[in-house]
């Protein structure tokens, strides 16, 4: 992974740095303020190269799995339960 831009403390964006792997893209992480915490918005604009990869990504994982998991974790980290949307 590699920073393709940051704007502390709101927004930042990584990719893939790795031409050989099955799958790349970006993505963007907004942060907004809230009057109780922060709002988090993930947005994955990613690609998967390799079929039955995309196959396993649509059916067998899910699309947001790895979204998912990484928003638990960080509600988790700050001791709150996050339900990703």
């Amino acid at each position: 992974m590699e920073m393709v831009e940051e704007f502390k403390p709101h927004r930042l964006m990584t990719r893939i740095a790795d031409p050989d792997q099955p799958f790349g893209g970006t993505w963007t992480f907004l942060l907004i303020p809230t009057p109780t915490g922060s709002q988090i918005t993930i947005t994955e604009d990613g690609e998967v190269y390799n079929p039955m990869f995309r196959f396993m990504s649509r059916f067998v994982f899910g699309h947001t799995a790895t979204m998912d998991l990484f928003l638990r974790a960080l509600g988790e980290r700050f001791g709150e339960q996050v339900t990703p949307k």
